[in-house]
């Protein structure tokens, strides 16, 4: 049986928030440039030229690897490429590597979470809606440990992190992978209210330290809308990626496939849930 053929019968399997992801997926809507929008760079026009481009390179990855590396990671490459080329309306493909379905994903969670963020206001008189930028420098992956990277691991690693500070306070938060010098770096953006922007900044740091002198670990900046949100909720810096990393790419794609989009989040005292055609965050009571 193709990959068609089997995309066909079994379509994407999630293993967590299974109607959640069901909901975007069928709605397509997310899919093109209607509301929220989410800024220029995330277009959809730019998602489908990013798609094709990558598609372009798996396939040529796949053929280097079968001929000069390792069949099986070529094999790997091969059947993500068969699966973003299938993958069009009304057949998602539902993975994290598709800049298309990726993009469905980051404007359902920014809908979602500004609906939740106007709420969230109304309680929180006083305090200011900040974006956390996190960066533990210690936590670092080369090319070569991207078969063993688990996010999930990596969300319950900086939740831990924080209870064990005595952290306690409503999130919103998602990772993202930066390629830097030679090796793949965690980023968390998190969304969080604060009294004191400055105070916040020096908690985080005694929590993140950096590892020498001008480190800068922790990031806070004022939010004066909802802008931010697209930047916050991607998974990758695409562009630059295929700019700087192009024969890494491939296998970051391969550690993204196996990463479910909705994965990426990182939640304190909110959980979410499916809505008709989309995703709601709700604020857990007992926060």
């Amino acid at each position: 049986m193709n990959f068609h053929e089997r995309q066909r019968r079994n379509g994407p399997v999630f293993q967590t928030h299974e109607k959640a992801h069901r909901e975007v997926l069928a709605t397509e809507s997310w899919f093109g440039d209607g509301k929220p929008h989410i800024g220029r760079q995330f277009t959809a026009e730019k998602a489908r030229g990013r798609k094709a481009e990558i598609i372009n390179l798996l396939y040529r990855a796949a053929k280097s690897e079968q001929r000069d590396g390792d069949p099986n990671v070529g094999t790997r490459l091969e059947i993500l490429a068969d699966k973003l080329h299938y993958c069009c309306a009304a057949r998602r493909c539902g993975s994290l590597a598709c800049p298309e379905c990726s993009r469905a994903f980051q404007k359902a969670k920014v809908a979602a979470q500004r609906t939740t963020i106007k709420q969230l206001r109304v309680t929180r008189k006083g305090k200011l809606l900040v974006m956390v930028t996190i960066i533990p420098l210690m936590v670092t992956y080369k090319p070569e440990d991207l078969p063993v990277l688990k996010v999930q691991k990596l969300n319950r690693w900086l939740k831990d992190a924080l209870k064990k500070a005595g952290f306690k306070r409503v999130m919103l938060g998602s990772i993202d992978l930066s390629w830097e010098d030679g090796f793949y770096q965690p980023h968390w953006h998190i969304a969080m209210w604060t009294a004191d922007r400055q105070r916040l900044k020096r908690r985080l740091k005694r929590i993140f330290p950096g590892l020498q002198r001008g480190d800068r670990p922790v990031h806070t900046s004022k939010t004066y809308d909802f802008e931010f949100l697209a930047y916050k909720d991607k998974a990758i810096k695409l562009p630059a990626l295929l700019r700087t990393n192009r024969r890494g790419l491939p296998h970051l794609l391969l550690a993204l496939d196996r990463t479910e989009p909705l994965e990426l989040m990182v939640l304190s005292g909110i959980r979410v849930s499916a809505q008709d055609g989309g995703l709601e965050f709700k604020k857990i009571q007992r926060w």
